[in-house]
């Protein structure tokens, strides 16, 4: 697939989804911050690190009585809508592996699907301005240090 011609592109991270799918109190900041990048008419990515971390997350919040069944099947609903929307990676995952692992190498396996939103926001903006927007701080301070090219936005909750 092709990169659509924009301005910017932004790489949305899973905990982006995941507030906006499970009505998160920070839902609405997500929400804007989606609605203030399709305004500009970026086009949305992510790598396919998304499926599964969201996913998991909401089986998580189904299992722990953070979300009832209804709630549940509603936020798998929602995510599959919002994931039409996305792009996956142009070049693929697999060209990722092992600059995510770069990226990673220092750090906890807790960063390891990090490594791919970084990987692929440091792809795009080879080719155009590109953002990625999370509310992760520590994903901050990894792509400073390993991929100094990447622009994150960190959302305050």
């Amino acid at each position: 697939m092709s990169q659509p011609n924009s301005p910017g592109v932004v790489v949305i991270d899973a905990n982006i989804l995941v507030s906006i799918c499970s009505k998160e109190p920070t839902c609405e900041t997500a929400e804007n911050a989606l609605a203030d990048y399709a305004a500009k008419g970026w086009p949305f990515y992510a790598p396919g690190a998304i499926l599964t971390e969201v996913l998991f997350i909401l089986c998580k919040k189904l299992q722990s009585g953070l979300l009832t069944e209804a709630e549940h099947k509603e936020a798998i609903e929602s995510f599959n809508d919002y994931m039409r929307q996305i792009f996956p990676s142009p070049r693929g995952d697999i060209s990722f592996i092992l600059r995510s692992e770069e990226i990673r190498k220092g750090y906890s396996c807790l960063h390891s699907a990090d490594g791919f939103y970084i990987a692929l926001a440091e792809e795009l903006t080879k080719t155009s301005e590109a953002e990625l927007v999370t509310f992760d701080k520590r994903m901050v301070n990894v792509a400073a240090k390993n991929a100094p090219t990447v622009k994150v936005i960190f959302l305050t909750p």
